[in-house]
């Protein structure tokens, strides 16, 4: 009778121990893990455009010869739509001087991090003087914006990428360029 005892309570706490380390609820969709996966990926909250932008000014510039021409590259992150870029003079037109001053602009909603939300939509005052020579034909400036996703956005905002570089509109702090039409 005792061994009968013994056993019955060696059954009863199997069985407790069994119930506690069983899960209350069960997933019978087989879909677990891309739950959490999903409930991550909300998370990530939805950020406006913000483009990487490289900047190409090729001309009648002062500037070091490669391949036969005179370019300045230049890479920034701007608060998008980007539009177009300008070279506006800046400098005094002289006589003795045989290149003007000139400031770059750009068109977008700002720079970052100097905005760290999108701005008014307008021209910007890169950090750039660029001297451009006398006479001649007008430089060109090319303008390629490479679009972030907002996952990218999202690593930037956390600074995850912080090792990564760009450089930044600086001097006047990513002014607006009210003088530009």
């Amino acid at each position: 009778m005792l061994t009968r005892k013994v056993n019955w309570l060696w059954l009863m706490i199997t069985g407790v121990i069994v119930a506690a380390c069983t899960p209350t609820t069960i997933d019978t969709s087989g879909k677990g893990e891309g739950n959490t996966t999903q409930a991550q990926a909300q998370t990530v909250p939805d950020y406006p455009p913000m483009y990487d932008v490289e900047v190409k000014v090729c001309g009648n510039i002062i500037a070091p010869l490669k391949d036969g021409k005179r370019c300045v590259n230049q890479k920034l992150r701007l608060w998008g739509p980007v539009g177009k870029a300008k070279l506006v003079r800046a400098g005094i037109l002289l006589p003795s001087v045989s290149s003007v001053e000139h400031k770059l602009a750009i068109a977008s909603k700002g720079c970052y991090p100097v905005y760290s939300q999108p701005d008014q939509q307008q021209f910007y005052w890169a950090d750039s003087i660029i001297q451009v020579n006398r006479g001649g034909t007008a430089p060109t400036v090319e303008v390629k914006p490479t679009q972030l996703s907002n996952q990218q956005i999202y690593e930037l905002m956390t600074s995850k990428l912080s090792n990564r570089t760009i450089t930044t509109f600086g001097g006047v702090g990513c002014e607006p360029a009210s003088s530009v039409n």
